[in-house]
């Protein structure tokens, strides 16, 4: 009651040789060449590509943002030196002597027991 041997296994060398035979026929490489030439004329397309769009269109973006950039440099630096100008104005108004002086000079208010002297108009 043995069971026959099993007729359709092959050693391990038949066995690879089965699952990828070698090409007999010289169209395969020529396949592989297309392919490749292919592949090639895509890169070449994707680099001019990339090239134009740096060169031509984010290039120019470039010099333009950095001269915008220099204008608002400078632009913050004169509204610092103004906030810096406006801070010790603060300070000034905030001190009862400059305050006082500014009464006298600009609106002629005179302490108690002082005499305002105005010159003549000519």
């Amino acid at each position: 009651m043995s069971k026959p041997a099993r007729k359709n296994v092959l050693p391990m060398q038949q066995d690879s040789e089965k699952k990828h035979p070698v090409p007999t026929d010289r169209t395969a490489p020529a396949k592989a060449k297309k392919r490749l030439n292919f592949r090639n004329l895509f890169l070449l397309a994707f680099m001019t590509w990339a090239a134009y769009v740096f060169f031509f269109v984010q290039s120019p973006d470039i010099d333009r943002l950095n001269q915008d950039q220099a204008q608002l440099n400078s632009e913050i630096k004169l509204m610092q030196e103004t906030n810096q100008e406006l801070q010790k104005k603060i300070e000034q108004l905030n001190d009862p002597d400059y305050i006082a002086e500014i009464a006298r000079k600009k609106y002629l208010m005179v302490k108690e027991g002082e005499t305002l002297f105005l010159p003549p108009k000519q």
